[in-house]
């Protein structure tokens, strides 16, 4: 592929990505059942989704933390627990959870849980198909 059309891609990526964004943050805005999302945290939270530090997806974790991981999407029941309750969420709110409200759902997660343990457990959702929009803030849904 040459440097253009790779630069292309690229730049097609990032742009999707952009508007994938804007429209999640703005249902998020819209949500009255999130008064805490204002215009100005929207802003600030699509400054840091566009921006370059975002562009780092997930770090993976020690082999410990990947193996525990593994053992929570690989369980069907829990799999389904959590997609279930990102389903209920979306249908609640017509958009998805942040990060950070999935991770606070005490039901979802062992008492133990650390932050490498939930992006694991999103990089191994997202990468086995059950899990989309983890790029893009409140856009978590099924697949």
């Amino acid at each position: 592929m040459s440097r253009t059309a790779t630069r292309n891609r690229q730049t097609a990526v990032r742009q999707d990505r952009a508007v994938k964004a804007q429209a999640s943050i703005a249902a998020a805005v819209a949500c009255p059942r999130c008064p805490e999302v204002t215009a100005e945290t929207g802003l600030e939270i699509l400054t840091k989704a566009l921006g370059p530090e975002a562009g780092r997806w997930w770090w993976n974790g020690s082999k410990t933390v990947q193996e525990r991981a593994e053992q929570l999407t690989g369980d069907p029941a829990w799999r389904e627990r959590a997609l279930g309750w990102i389903d209920a969420y979306h249908e609640t709110h017509g958009h998805g959870p942040s990060w950070r409200t999935f991770w606070r759902e005490p039901s979802l997660w062992p008492e133990d849980a650390t932050l490498s343990l939930l992006n694991t457990v999103m990089r191994q959702l997202g990468e086995g198909g059950h899990l989309t929009g983890t790029k893009t803030p409140f856009g978590l849904r099924r697949r």
